[in-house]
């Protein structure tokens, strides 16, 4: 069984209902189509705090607790690496933090 989060933009998510990140989850498809035939437990389906708030102590506790909950791979929204911006350079701080705890990083959902 593969424990999996998903790490989205708090921006995104004001008008994002994550329902094609989830969508493309349970039908694996996409970036989720290694997981075809596998057990899947999501663990977390969680936002950053903001562009402004960086990893402020809220979002540490965020990302500690993917870690506790035995996180395997978090996988990065769609809506973190922008086409106009580029990736999210928070997201980015966050995903070399987790990686440096031992989960595995993919980017992209949808």
């Amino acid at each position: 069984m593969t424990k999996l989060a998903m790490l989205c933009c708090l921006k995104s998510n004001r008008r994002c209902t994550g329902a094609a990140c989830l969508s493309t989850l349970n039908d694996r498809t996409r970036s989720f189509a290694p997981y075809e035939g596998q057990e899947v437990t999501l663990t977390a389906f969680a936002r950053c705090n903001g562009c402004e708030a960086g990893i402020d102590e809220g979002f540490q506790e965020k990302l500690d607790r993917l870690v506790e909950e035995g996180t395997q791979v978090v996988h990065l929204g769609k809506c973190t690496d922008r086409k106009d911006t580029g990736p999210c350079p928070v997201i980015a701080q966050a995903a070399d933090y987790l990686a440096a705890k031992g989960i595995r990083i993919v980017h992209g959902t949808h």
